[in-house]
C-alpha cells in the first residue's frame, strides 16, 4: 500500500484559500502597478536605444501590449 503525499494536500489547501491581493492589501497592487510601469519604460528604452538586433522584437511586444490593453479597457467601459 502506498501513502498519499502530504504535499499534495497542502498545495490544494493553499490554492483554495488564496484570495486576490486587492482584497487583502492595497499596497501589493500598487507595487505591481509600479513594477509594470518600470517594465514598460525599460522596454520602451530598449525599443528606442537598444541594440539594433533586438529593437524590432521590443517594438512588437510593446505593440501587442498596447492592443491588449486597449481591448481590455474597451470591454470594461462597455460592461458598465
Amino acid at each position: 500500500m502506498t501513502k498519499p503525499s502530504p504535499a499534495a494536500e497542502i498545495a490544494i489547501a493553499d490554492v483554495s484559500s488564496k484570495k486576490s491581493c486587492c482584497s487583502k492589501m492595497k499596497t501589493c497592487c500598487q507595487k505591481a502597478t509600479r513594477a509594470r510601469e518600470i517594465g514598460l519604460a525599460g522596454m520602451t528604452a530598449m525599443a528606442t536605444f537598444g541594440p539594433k538586433r533586438f529593437r524590432p522584437y521590443f517594438q512588437q511586444i510593446l505593440a501587442v501590449i498596447a492592443v491588449v490593453t486597449a481591448t481590455v479597457e474597451f470591454f470594461r467601459k462597455r460592461k458598465g
